[in-house]
């Protein structure tokens, strides 16, 4: 795989690829060749206090300073640069720890896709070394999606904002480019004696941090400063307070793994009913066959099963992973993964089920459940069945009564939940002229769809997932007709509707593992209770109308 030099061409012969699945040493045991040291304060390249020193086969940081002096916080950068790569290293404290941090946990680091070697705190992604607190992510200058614990009081104790793996129950979120902490993880380090991480990175697309063989913690959709995509760099190792030392610091560089045209699938199903399945096609993008074992992980492992997938895929090739949820734990919300592959040429796939015990009332699942399972990162006002249906928006809602098209682009409009009364519902435009037009009509439920009235992805009537249309000259408000009145957008063409806001509107940044970009959700109440799930679209190239 070529790379992208970024390094001066005094190191241009450092920048061979290396062979795919070859581990290769970064660090000799001799010296640093290969290593540009940066103390704070100091050009790089000095190190006039020698607070990195190579001792018997390992990486020493502060090893010669004595205790209650202050010292300077730095990083060692390796010269080359890495894209897809697996790295590992093992570390162990040493004893001292030194002011400005000798009352605080022993602390240092590792940051790749590193661009700029002259700051101690070098742009790029970190996976955090501390007590206690291996594997945590930290977003040096850059940005990128992670997954939050949905109940933070619960979280262990430790220091950031709580994160979980999505195969846990973790929410997905998207953090802009700044310098966010994510951590408070299950501890998997030890205080004495050697550490192994491992980190597996493709580019700007997927990271995985690993700590004495646990996974802990996952990270994708990297970007630097400006918002551009941040998929390669070098590697810093951090020195910061405290004596540690390095050793077997390892590289190898992967090829393009395995792709799948879903990395988040959302299920449902209502007790006593058949539910459907969901099937995930993946791609091999290699010259050679891929091993594409599956397994299914995390917290609900025993909720989700495959049933029908193929163990290998030739070069090129592309097959279908057939997905079957089955709640085991009555009601509520499900979380595992699938993952398909190993950890460095396979795929991860988040899996997200809502299970209801009956149909309708009640036991329908609230909005904030609803988004949750589709990945998408919303706040809609509340975690209650019964949102507030008097306030112009709730929660991470936006004022938006019509819409016009972008650039010209057909709208596209997914059907992504619905909770309400069996019938073919019709959704449509309302144009500003007051013309009324249908775009489809969302299925009723049948023998073969029981659940079409209750459920995550519904289908339209004619069998479609999805809909696209040429949006009129003049702006549009959206609209449901549901069983009682109709719904829209706009306030002002609800018609004999008992509420002052019949329908939700969210921008939408992320969907099913997707970043979007001009799309909306919209969530229709077709009572008077506020739920607004009773259809939900995922609306595509449109953006607010001026008003």
């Amino acid at each position: 795989m070529p790379l992208r030099s970024l390094v001066p061409a005094a190191f241009a012969a450092l920048l061979v690829p290396t062979s795919a699945g070859e581990w290769t040493p970064l660090f000799n045991g001799s010296d640093l060749d290969g290593w540009t040291t940066t103390i704070q304060g100091l050009e790089p390249g000095l190190d006039p206090q020698r607070h990195v020193q190579v001792k018997n086969g390992e990486i020493h940081m502060y090893p010669d300073v004595e205790e209650g002096t202050e010292v300077p916080f730095g990083v060692i950068t390796h010269d080359r640069e890495f894209s897809r790569f697996q790295f590992r290293f093992e570390y162990r404290w040493l004893g001292k720890r030194f002011p400005p941090r000798a009352d605080k946990l022993r602390d240092a680091g590792v940051i790749y896709h590193v661009k700029d070697i002259s700051k101690v705190w070098p742009a790029g992604v970190e996976c955090q070394v501390q007590e206690g607190d291996t594997g945590d992510i930290v977003l040096i200058n850059c940005g990128g999606t992670t997954w939050m614990h949905p109940d933070p009081d619960t979280a262990p104790e430790g220091q950031g904002d709580p994160g979980m793996l999505p195969e846990n129950g973790g929410l997905v979120r998207v953090f802009e480019p700044s310098w966010p902490y994510v951590g408070r993880f299950e501890e998997a380090d030890s205080p004495s004696g050697w550490n192994r991480v491992v980190l597996t990175v493709h580019g700007a697309d997927t990271a995985v941090h690993e700590v004495n063989g646990r996974l802990i913690a996952r990270i994708g959709d990297m970007v630097d400063l400006k918002g551009e995509i941040l998929d390669a760099g070098r590697i810093s190792l951090q020195l910061e307070g405290a004596q540690i030392a390095y050793r077997n610091i390892e590289v190898r560089e992967l090829d393009a793994p395995a792709k799948a045209d879903q990395k988040h699938v959302g299920f449902s199903s209502v007790s006593g009913q058949r539910a459907r399945g969901r099937v995930v096609t993946i791609a091999n993008p290699r010259n050679e066959p891929l091993a594409t074992p599956a397994g299914i992980i995390g917290a609900d492992a025993g909720a989700f099963r495959v049933v029908d997938a193929p163990e290998t895929l030739a070069a090129g090739a592309s097959g279908k992973w057939n997905i079957e949820f089955h709640p085991n734990r009555g009601a509520g919300r499900y979380s595992a993964g699938l993952q398909v592959g190993d950890i460095a040429d396979g795929v991860f796939i988040v899996l997200q089920g809502v299970a209801l015990d009956a149909f309708e009332g009640k036991n329908e699942p609230p909005l904030q459940r609803v988004v949750h399972a589709l990945g998408i990162p919303l706040d809609v006002g509340g975690g209650k069945l019964e949102l507030d249906t008097k306030a112009g928006k709730i929660g991470d809602g936006a004022e938006v009564a019509r819409f016009t098209a972008v650039n010209g682009a057909k709208v596209r409009v997914t059907p992504v939940a619905r909770f309400s009364p069996p019938g073919a519902t019709p959704v449509g435009v309302i144009t500003a002229g007051g013309e009324t037009r249908e775009i489809a009509k969302l299925a009723d439920s049948s023998p073969d769809l029981p659940d079409a009235h209750q459920c995550l992805m519904p289908p339209f009537e004619d069998g479609r997932d999805v809909v696209e249309f040429d949006a009129p000259d003049e702006p549009f408000a959206f609209f449901m007709r549901g069983h009682k009145y109709l719904s829209a957008t706009d306030p002002a063409l609800a018609e004999g509707a008992p509420i002052p806001h019949t329908a939700r509107v969210y921008q939408v940044s992320r969907f099913q593992g997707r970043l979007m970009k001009d799309a909306w959700l919209v969530g229709f109440e077709e009572a008077s209770n506020g739920d607004y799930q009773d259809a939900v679209l995922l609306i595509e190239n449109v953006r607010p109308a001026e008003r």
